[in-house]
């Protein structure tokens, strides 16, 4: 029986980082993966560490946001940690809300996606206060389970908005729409 190659990745499914870790797994031929949603950066090298995953996927750098600081963070100071490989990934945001007539008065998201989209949050949702949490996708998924307090909206993909059964108020809400952001495949030596 083959061993299952388990694959770390910031975030929960239906996150960029669930799809660059399919994407990195097709590239590298890695067959009978598991992919393991484990929320943060810090959480996916200390499974690394840990020896809890095979190979790690941390979101490091968006072409207008900048440096992913999370990712940076989680890898001071851990000694051999090997990057195999880096990869863009184009990156579009959604806003959506639990039905249509809501009235949006928070964005949740993560920090980043907030950062790539602030200026055309600002303009749809003026005086909309912006909040981060842990990941996009947690953003729809405490959205759609009621988590989030009246007047919320989530910032995700597209796919993350539409499984949780959420209404699409806009789309494509980056503010530069060549957005990307470059990827990284991580494992221990």
């Amino acid at each position: 029986m083959k061993s299952i190659i388990k694959v770390g990745y910031m975030g929960i499914p239906f996150s960029n980082s669930e799809e660059m870790a399919m994407v990195f797994s097709k590239k590298f031929d890695l067959h009978n993966v598991e992919l393991v949603p484990l929320m943060s950066a810090k959480n996916v090298v200390d499974a690394l560490v840990a020896r809890e995953i095979d190979y790690g996927v941390l979101a490091v750098e968006n072409k207008y946001a900048g440096i992913v600081l999370e990712s940076l963070e989680a890898k001071k100071g851990v000694r051999n940690l090997q990057e195999l490989d880096l990869l863009w990934s184009p990156i579009h945001h959604c806003v959506f809300k639990r039905s249509p007539e809501d009235r949006v008065t928070r964005l949740v998201s993560h920090v980043q996606a907030l950062g790539q989209s602030k200026g055309n949050l600002q303009r749809l949702y003026p005086g909309a206060e912006l909040v981060e949490c842990e990941d996009t996708a947690y953003a729809a998924e405490m959205l759609a389970g009621g988590m989030l307090p009246e007047g919320s909206a989530a910032v995700c993909r597209r796919d993350a908005g539409e499984h949780y059964g959420l209404f699409l108020a806009d789309e494509n809400v980056e503010d530069n729409p060549d957005n990307m952001t470059r990827f990284s495949l991580v494992k221990l030596e």
